[in-house]
C-alpha cells in the first residue's frame, strides 16, 4: 500500500535516515518500535528499521515555536543515492513490513 514518494536527501547515505512526512510516520507507527524493511532500489536488501523523531529549530519552527522531523532509520538506507526518488509503502507481500523501492519516473 502506497504511503508516499520521497527524494533521498544528501544526509541519508551518511546517517541511514530517510525523512518522511508526519502523516507517513503516523501510519507507520502501527508497525511497532522495530519492523522489517525491504529495500529494493538497485539491489534488494532485507533489514530492520525504526521510526525516529527529531525536534528542531529550523525555519518551520519559527512559525509555531516547535517543529518535528520524522525519519525511517536503518543501516540499509545508507545504500540509497542522494537525489533518488523512492516510494515508501506498507509491504502487501510481507504484512507488518515496510518496503522502500525506486519510484517510477514521472512523465
Amino acid at each position: 500500500m502506497f504511503i508516499e514518494r520521497r527524494t533521498v536527501s544528501r544526509k541519508t547515505p551518511l546517517d541511514g535516515k530517510l525523512e518522511i512526512s508526519a502523516a507517513a510516520a503516523s501510519r507507520l507507527a502501527t508497525l511497532g518500535a522495530s519492523f522489517p524493511l525491504h529495500l529494493d532500489v538497485e539491489t534488494a536488501i532485507d533489514d530492520t528499521a525504526r521510526l525516529h523523531e527529531l525536534s528542531c529549530t529550523c525555519t518551520k519552527a519559527a512559525e509555531s515555536g516547535q517543529h518535528t522531523h520524522h525519519f525511517v532509520e536503518s543501516d540499509a538506507l545508507r545504500s540509497l543515492e542522494e537525489g533518488a526518488d523512492v516510494q515508501v509503502e506498507l509491504d502487501d507481500a510481507r504484512p507488518g513490513s515496510l518496503s522502500i523501492r525506486s519510484a517510477p519516473a514521472i512523465s
